[in-house]
This record gives structure tokens, C-alpha cells and sequence, in this order.
């Protein structure tokens, strides 16, 4: 360890003091933000830039960085000015547009919007769970490409509120099972929540806590003391503990020199102007907004710049010497977002004609994994149902680096919020659960699509069809919640064509998207077809006359909605028949393309076992709807879809008297 000088001390110093400055001027000017983290934590993270966190500032997009995660999220203040004094393209002009409209530095940090942001985050907990897929992300890909490519660290500045969300648990949990120790959380505690004492409700020994996850503790006892912080950075890297994930917790005054100090009164809202004055006092920094001194913001650049600049030079070197395949790699792992064309997809049609989509998605799975190594994933302890496993391969550990199947426990809500670290470490991520228990997980995989992150998510049981298990096993409203969500698509394939054409799409479209399967054997028809899924509906079945109606179906019910046109073509109608496995996509298309697929003045019926919520755009009214609008029922599959009207019988019964 290399012993801090006093004048380094003070240096560092009069850059935190700088940085609470400019902080609370920037909510001040917003009149919006959290002040208390800002002048409580400053020290935490001005210690973390200036001797630790090898960064780029030049490319803030390095692969090799180390990665910082501002957990407690509602502190962007304090991240955006350590950000600006550390030398990131931001501008004075921007410091002052904080938390106004269009904005680089909005309320809550988001990715791609400021330089040196790694993750958007805001909702608390989910960031500490991005960390451990970050950490999973450098242990896989330090494997795949030597430690001279691949090595950094994952720091988190999380508060007592990421704690107590349960996200955190369950990914701290695997992170200690799974031995990530170059995971290192910043825990900022300084015992106050937004209504009080943080003693109101939240009391538990946060060391013993983390040390029954398996994980290292580290305490410094003055929030205050850059030494101290930096001492305890220091350990939890060098080696001398055990290779766990290391928690220090840093006890902090929220609010410090405010007139507000150690109360939540402090939290979450801007400062009074003599309060203001009297904490640039204290400080020792002028008055002005926004007036910082250049010396410090150079000071703190140079620490950063003269610390990372050699490492970053000898990289460069590193990746020079590459073999040809792994340089072939490491491009394709640099450009994550272009698109992935699948050369080869490897399926043997069974002799039946018959398969469930859940079975052609595990096939679809380990015959991309073939070929692109940079799949990795797993299920929360149901791929023996899911069928979301890759063959051939180890488990995910720190002690077998090269597995690329998670075991993710039944930990839902983490296993999104981990998937995202992910891909934010450039990787493919699957992730796989019932479809009923996407309700747990929502909160990660709409940050997923807030990010835009090509991260696959496999739901099975698909429908009430699951029968015995019941109303708590039935999927029926999650496809309109998912459909609802901007930015994501949604795909039901009808069969393996269709799954066959979801996983195409989703590769080549490297966007946020579920693929929602069933248990059940549907029949392989010959009129699906694996190119037309990324346009989001096309015609499976068209009207042999003058078209009558349309029926639009999604998965195993487009099975069931042909064999209603073949009888209703035995009786002279006129009917068409579009699989529609991905309603985004279809909106997606132009005016042309939809209006030849449902062209106007024709009656469509939508047939589909889940809420009628999302398909009311496309019919007339209810009437023309075979939807599902209770929880379900547990039976045999078949007297459960008969008792809610989704039987060939009653379905062409109903439409011939519609239309005749």
C-alpha cells in the first residue's frame, strides 16, 4: 500500500469540498435533488477517482475500466460533480441544466446520457444487483481473454436504502456464493432514511449480515478520514483477504455542515441560501455558484490521468498481440449492438410434427451458444422446465470461470437486475422463469428496456393452458403488462418456425425482448414461417374467396384458430388467419405492409388465452374477442380452455354468426 502524503491529503481535501460545493449549488439552481448524500458521502467517492478507479476519461466506453455503479441513485449530484472535476466532457453550462428537460445530467444517472455514467439507476437496489453481473461479466470474460485484456474491479456507492430493498439480498446472496472478489461495495451509513432514524426500520448487524453471505467487512469509522477509506479500498484489493466480494462500510454524517446535519431533513430537498453560505464557509470555497477553483479540478485529473494513462497505454499494447480469433472476438465483444447473423441454427424436426416451444427454445439456445461465445445465462431453479440451460458447459463460479450457466436460485427480481450487468460487460445474457413470475423480476427488466439492453428474456407456461397448477401458475394479464412497456418486444411463436424466427429476430435486432413459450406439444405447421417473425404478423392462412374476417392468433392458439378456419373453409367462408408473435414488431412496420396484413372494413377476431387489454386497437369491440379476463382455473388442461369458450366449437360457432 502506498502511504498517502499529508500534502495529497489536502489536496484531496479541497477536491471534495469543491465537489460538495458544486453539488449543492447544482440543486440549488434546480431547486430539486438530494443534498444530504452530496456532502455526506463526498469524501467516498473523491477517494475512489482520485487513488483507485482506473478509468479512460478520453473513453469513458474502455472495455477494460473499472466500473462504478451509484446504486443510491437520487446522489447524481454528487457522481455528475466528481465527474465534471475529474475532467468528463461536462460543462459548466450543464451543471447548471441539472434536472431540467433535455438535459445531460438528469434527476437520476442514465446510461448514455453522461459521460462516465456506467448504469442508469434510481431505483434503489437495483444497482448493487448490475454490480454482480458486472462482476460476473470481468471473472467470465478475464477467462475468455487473459487477464492482460480483461481485469477491473466493480465499486458500488450504495446507502441504507439499497440495503433494505430485498433486490439486494438476493444478489448479494449469489454474489458470496459465488466467490466475485473483485466486487467492492461502498456502503455510505450514515443511519438516516427520508422519513427518520433509519432505527424506525432498519436494525440489523450489516456485518454479520454480509459475512453469513460469504462475503468480507470492512469497517472505517469516520466517513471523514480520506486515509482511513483509502486504506480499507486498498485491502479489499491487495490480497489479504479471502477472495470473497468485500462490503466496507463507511460511517458518514448525511448533510454534513448543513445546519441540518444528521437528520432526514437533510435528504431529499435543496438547501436554504443562508444554510448554503454558511457550508462554503465552513469549506473554505467562495460563494459564488457554481465558482470552483481550476487548481483543484487539475489536481484531481492529473491523480486520475497519472495513475491510468501508462495502464491504458500497455492495454493497448496487449490487445495488439492478440491471436487472430480472439481479436476477431474481442471486436465482436466491443460491438455488442450490431447485429448477430446466425449462420447456422441447428434443429432436428421431430418425426411427429409436434414439439412445444419451450423444448425448440432450449435447442435454439445451445445451437447459438455453438457459435457465439458470448451467450451466457441461466433460470431462477427451473431450466429443467424452462429448458434455458447451455450444454456442454460448466456452471458459472470464480473457481470455474468458463461456465457460461448461472445458477441463479430462486431469485427472480436479482437475476434481471444482474442480466443487465451483463450486457453492460458487452455479454448476450439469457435469463428464464415461468412466465407468472415476470411479476417479480419487472422492475430490472424495464430498466432492461429503459437501457436498451439486448437482454433475452425466456418466460414458459404461457397460459392458462398450464391447467392443473392453477390460477397462481397461470399466466393471463403479463402479456399486456409486458406489451406496455416501451422499448421492448414481446414475441409468442405459435411453434418452432416461429421460435426459430423469434431467436433470429432478437439477434439481429439486439434489443430489450421476451420470448413467451409454452409446455404443451403444438403442432409444427407448414404455413409458419421463421422469416416473417420479425415483422411482428403475417398471413399463415389466406381466405381461398372474397375475404370475410381476419383471425388474429399468438402462439399455441394459432393452432387452434386454423383448425376454426379449416372448418369454416369447409363451409364456403371466406377467412384469413395471421399469426401475430410480436405485436411491437407489427406496429413497427409501415402503413403498407399492416394494411395489406388487415386491410380496413374487415371484421377481426383475436384469439388468444391471456387479458383482452392489449388487442382492443385491432376489433370492433369485446364481442369479437377470445380473450381470458379472470386469474384461470386448476383442471385438465382441456376442461380448463373449454370452460373459458377456447375450443374450436364454440369459436367457429361464434364467428359464423358474426359474419354471416
Amino acid at each position: 500500500m502506498i502511504a498517502i502524503k499529508k500534502e495529497d491529503n489536502n489536496e484531496l481535501k479541497r477536491i471534495i469540498d469543491n465537489i460538495r460545493a458544486l453539488g449543492i449549488d447544482m440543486i440549488d439552481n434546480a431547486k430539486s435533488g438530494h443534498p444530504g448524500i452530496v456532502l455526506g458521502a463526498a469524501p467516498i467517492i473523491a477517494t475512489l477517482y482520485a487513488n483507485h478507479i482506473n478509468i479512460d476519461i478520453e473513453n469513458d466506453k474502455w472495455i477494460n475500466r473499472d466500473r462504478f455503479i451509484m446504486s443510491a441513485g437520487h446522489g447524481s449530484a454528487l457522481l455528475y460533480a466528481t465527474l465534471f472535476m475529474a475532467g468528463f466532457d461536462i460543462s459548466f453550462d450543464d451543471l447548471k441544466k441539472f434536472r431540467q428537460l433535455d438535459s445531460n445530467l438528469p434527476g437520476h444517472p442514465e446510461l448514455n446520457v453522461t459521460k462516465g455514467v456506467d448504469v442508469s439507476t434510481g431505483p434503489l437496489g437495483e444497482g448493487i444487483a448490475n454490480s454482480v453481473g458486472f462482476a460476473i461479466g470481468e471473472c467470465y470474460l478475464r477467462q475468455y481473454f487473459s487477464k492482460e485484456i480483461i481485469d477491473y474491479y466493480t465499486y458500488v456507492l450504495c446507502g441504507d436504502g439499497d440495503l433494505m430493498e430485498g433486490i439486494s439480498y438476493e444478489a448479494c446472496s449469489l454474489a458470496g456464493l459465488l466467490g466475485l472478489n473483485k466486487l467492492i461495495v461502498l456502503y455510505d451509513s450514515n443511519d438516516v432514511t427520508l422519513d427518520g432514524s433509519l432505527r424506525s426500520s432498519f436494525n440489523e448487524n450489516i456485518k454479520q449480515r454480509f459475512e453469513a453471505m460469504n462475503w468480507n467487512y470492512l469497517l472505517v469509522s469516520d466517513g471523514e478520514n480520506t486515509q482511513l477509506i483509502d486504506e480499507a479500498i486498498n485491502k479489499a484489493k491487495n490480497g489479504s483477504l479471502p477472495n470473497k466480494p468485500t462490503i466496507i462500510e463507511i460511517k458518514t454524517i448525511i448533510g454534513k455542515y448543513s445546519k441540518n446535519e444528521g437528520t432526514s431533513l437533510v435528504h431529499g430537498s435543496p438547501l436554504d441560501e443562508s444554510d448554503i453560505v454558511n457550508i462554503k464557509n465552513k469549506l473554505g470555497v467562495r460563494e459564488i455558484p457554481f465558482t470552483i477553483s481550476l487548481e483543484a479540478k487539475n489536481d484531481f485529473n492529473n491523480m486520475i490521468v497519472s495513475r491510468t494513462q501508462e495502464k491504458i497505454n500497455l492495454w493497448k499494447e496487449k490487445i495488439s498481440t492478440l491471436s487472430d480469433e480472439l481479436s476477431t472476438n474481442l471486436n465482436l465483444l466491443l460491438n455488442n449492438k450490431m447485429p448477430i447473423k446466425l449462420k447456422d441454427i441447428y434443429y432436428s424436426f421431430p418425426e411427429d410434427g409436434k414439439d412445444a416451444t419451450r423444448n425448440v427454445s432450449g435447442k435454439i439456445i445451445n445451437s447459438i451458444a455453438d457459435s457465439y461465445p458470448f451467450l451466457i445465462g441461466g433460470s431462477a431453479d427451473v431450466s429443467k422446465s424452462t429448458t434455458a440451460r447451455i450444454n456442454n458447459t460448466l456452471d458459472f463460479s470464480s473457481i470455474t470461470p468458463s461456465g457460461r450457466n448461472i445458477n441463479f436460485g430462486i431469485r427472480e427480481n436479482a437475476m434481471a437486475a444482474i442480466a443487465n450487468g451483463l450486457a453492460l460487460s458487452n455479454l448476450t445474457p439469457f435469463v428464464s422463469t415461468f412466465f407468472t413470475f415476470s411479476d417479480y423480476l419487472k422492475p430490472g427488466l424495464r430498466m432492461t428496456a429503459l437501457m436498451d439492453l439486448p437482454v433475452i428474456y425466456v418466460f414458459t407456461h404461457d397460459s392458462i393452458s398450464v391447467g392443473e397448477d392453477g390460477p397462481t401458475h397461470q399466466p393471463v394479464e403479463q402479456l399486456a403488462s409486458l406489451r406496455a412497456i416501451p422499448n421492448f418486444d414481446t414475441y409468442r411463436p405459435a411453434d418452432a418456425n416461429e421460435v426459430i424466427g423469434t431467436y433470429k429476430a432478437i439477434l439481429e435486432l439486439r434489443k430489450p425482448a421476451a420470448i413467451i413459450l409454452g409446455r404443451n406439444k403444438v403442432r409444427i405447421e407448414d404455413s409458419t414461417s421463421s422469416t416473417e417473425v420479425i415483422n411482428g404478423a403475417y398471413i399463415v392462412k389466406k381466405e381461398i374467396k372474397n375475404l370475410e374476417a381476419i383471425i388474429i392468433a399468438t402462439g399455441e392458439e394459432v393452432e387452434l384458430a386454423i383448425n376454426v378456419y379449416n372448418n369454416l373453409l369447409e363451409k364456403g367462408y371466406g377467412i384469413r388467419v395471421v399469426s401475430m408473435p410480436s405485436m411491437s414488431r407489427f406496429e413497427k412496420q409501415d402503413e403498407k405492409y399492416k394494411r395489406e396484413i388487415l386491410p380496413d372494413n374487415v371484421p377481426i377476431f383475436v384469439v388468444e388465452a391471456a387479458s383482452s387489454q392489449s388487442w382492443y386497437k385491432y376489433v370492433k369491440n369485446s364481442e369479437y374477442l377470445f380473450t381470458i379476463d379472470n386469474f384461470g382455473s386448476s383442471g385438465k388442461r382441456e376442461d380448463v380452455l373449454r370452460k373459458y369458450g377456447l375450443t374450436i366449437d364454440k369459436i367457429q360457432i361464434k364467428i359464423e354468426n358474426m359474419i354471416k
